[in-house]
């Protein structure tokens, strides 16, 4: 079932289909705030508010774009207020080795993956030094698979600025 699907069987008052939905996005959600958040409580906190949002406002999700879109410009959207009522600095982590390792091959030689992973500490780190909303952008085109345009619509910024 994709995920229009699951979203008329939940206005009709599916309960399964709720969890199958939270299921599919639950995890990427995470993955996402902690990257901008550096923090495992207040992640927990603002992904229970990205759900909660998403609930309440899911009868005015038009299909305009996918699910998925729409619910990761909730989750920007929420992460933007974290940081406006908190007035804290932006604290984003690099992405794990262990997700990073995902993207290299399984046959490598030791040296190779020594290699790699001293090319991955020196990409991570430039790319913490960049503002974060071109964080933002590499993360949710190259990480989260996003296209341009998906990207552009989650950041509210046009494909160009992407």
């Amino acid at each position: 079932m994709n995920d229009h699907e699951l979203i008329r069987e939940i206005l009709a008052g599916d309960q399964l289909a709720i969890q199958e939905l939270h299921d599919r996005y639950v995890d990427r959600i995470f993955h996402y705030i902690y990257i901008q958040t550096n923090s495992y409580h207040d992640t927990e906190e603002l992904l229970q508010d990205v759900f909660f949002k998403a609930a309440r406002q899911l009868e005015r999700f038009e299909g305009k774009s996918s699910f998925k879109t729409w619910i990761f410009k909730i989750a920007r959207n929420v992460v933007i207020d974290y940081y406006r009522k908190k007035n804290k600095e932006r604290q984003s982590v690099a992405m794990d080795h262990d997700k990073m390792e995902d993207f290299g091959g399984k046959n490598e030689s030791a040296e190779d993956i020594y290699l790699r992973n001293v090319h991955m500490n020196e990409v991570l780190e430039t790319i913490d030094q960049l503002p974060s909303h071109y964080q933002t952008v590499l993360h949710l085109r190259f990480i989260e698979d996003f296209s341009i345009k998906e990207t552009a619509e989650i950041m509210g910024k046009s494909t160009l600025a992407v």
